[in-house]
């Protein structure tokens, strides 16, 4: 009882059971979606979420991964403050740079005739930029801080209020545009949310120091290289699929199976967001020992937490893909087949990343997604050009993790000693005894 007691205590927990919940809503958001809107709306939207998705990417790697070693770092409330006051200006310059160049580039597309069919995406990634600048800002200062119900609480929100608008808004006009103004009027309710609350750190504005600034731009440049690389990592596949001849449709039918392997990641970062301060705050102590050993434990943990779910996920794949895209993407299954037989190695690859920015290697931790990125747009055309289908899409996705994984345990032995033999002993040992724990076998 004891043993489940701490458990239940626990952040990781608690990130756990507030991101299964937010994957829970994703689900119904997502299924919602799938169920409401065309094939030829659906799409679009998917490849609208992808473009965002960068410049987001962008404002998290520049400032999110910064901002929690630096305050890890901290020992009073006036460096926090100087810390959380950079960070805010540095968010802030991003947004703004980024509307204008979105702006400069919408004029330049429509006097070429450029990107014509998904032009109007530049004028609700601006609004997007700046209505979801304070949600987001929160979300990272409150996963900086552990405050994990918190963090939670605010993306379940987002969430709720955009579930309901596709109920009583979307289903009424299933269009592209009232797609978009119920995603931005999410993002806007939370965001003023967040600087009511005082989690947006508008407050602290005035507090930046250049000194830290400079020390949050150089770690964040390669931070801010990996995410991006990460997010067309991601997208990579609905850009390829979506521009050849498998079109909006193809990337309606891959996009189902990938949205399931999002949901997988939800624990994954839950494990991830509350490993990176403690691994930072070991790192700044120079107890490196204590540090490689609680990774090598951690991460043999998680990976034997998912190696379950990744199994369930290939038996049962027909079902999985029926209860969240419908009769109408059955053969979606086969792509999450494939997807299942990488699910298991994710933990290896985000531990790693994680540990490479933790450690203050961030450039080799923007290699290792550089290097997942060519192995998967190469493997993405020559996979279409040869075999024409979305299977060989998703059979390169396994090549591509596989790839981040040798990278960057070769890098952490290097560099860390760490053994991935040890990640897998020390894990098993780990994921036994809690097991063992819970059901009063010890």
């Amino acid at each position: 009882m004891q043993a489940i007691t701490q458990i239940l205590k626990s952040k990781s927990f608690s990130s756990l059971l507030g991101n299964g919940f937010g994957a829970l809503l994703g689900v119904i958001t997502f299924a919602l979606l799938a169920r409401v809107l065309p094939k030829d709306v659906f799409g679009p939207y998917i490849v609208f979420l992808a473009l965002y998705g960068i410049f987001e990417t962008l404002r998290i790697g520049m400032v999110m991964n910064a901002m929690v070693r630096s305050l890890a770092q901290c020992t009073n409330s006036d460096e926090e403050d100087v810390v959380i006051g950079s960070t805010v200006f540095i968010t802030i310059g991003l947004t703004v740079i980024y509307s204008l160049l979105i702006t400069v580039l919408y004029f330049v597309f429509k006097a070429f005739g450029i990107f014509t069919e998904y032009l109007f995406f530049f004028k609700w990634m601006v609004i997007m930029a700046l209505f979801s600048a304070p949600n987001n800002y929160a979300t990272w200062y409150l996963n900086a801080k552990l405050k994990i119900i918190s963090m939670s609480s605010i993306r379940i929100l987002n969430q709720l209020v955009f579930i309901s608008l596709i109920w009583f808004y979307i289903k009424a006009e299933p269009n592209i545009y009232a797609v978009l103004i119920s995603y931005s009027i999410a993002h806007l309710v939370v965001s003023l949310l967040a600087i009511f609350a005082g989690w947006s750190g508008i407050q602290h504005f005035f507090k930046y120091a250049k000194k830290n600034m400079l020390e949050i731009f150089h770690f964040g440049k390669y931070s801010m290289g990996t995410l991006i690389g990460s997010n067309l990592l991601r997208s990579s596949d609905t850009f390829i699929i979506g521009s050849s001849l498998l079109g909006s449709a193809g990337v309606a039918m891959f996009n189902v199976p990938s949205r399931i392997l999002e949901i997988i990641e939800m624990p994954l970062r839950s494990f991830a967001i509350t490993a990176m301060p403690k691994f930072a705050k070991l790192n700044a102590e120079k107890a490196f020992d204590a540090l490689r050993l609680d990774f090598e434990r951690k991460t043999g943990l998680v990976f034997f937490l998912l190696l379950p779910i990744s199994i369930m996920c290939f038996v049962m794949a027909d079902w999985v893909v029926f209860l969240i895209g419908g009769k109408g993407y059955s053969e979606s299954a086969i792509l999450l087949r494939f997807f299942a037989s990488y699910m298991a190695i994710l933990p290896l690859d985000k531990f790693a990343g994680v540990m490479l920015d933790t450690i203050n290697k961030p450039n080799l931790n923007f290699y290792k997604v550089m290097i997942q990125l060519a192995v998967n747009i190469i493997g993405d055309y020559l996979g279409i050009m040869i075999f024409g289908n979305l299977e060989s899409v998703a059979f390169v996705s396994t090549a591509t993790f596989v790839a981040g994984v040798l990278f960057g345990y070769y890098q952490l032995n290097k560099h860390m000693g760490i053994q991935f033999k040890n990640v897998l002993v020390f894990g098993w040992t780990e994921f036994r005894n809690k097991s063992l724990e819970i059901i009063k076998l010890k």
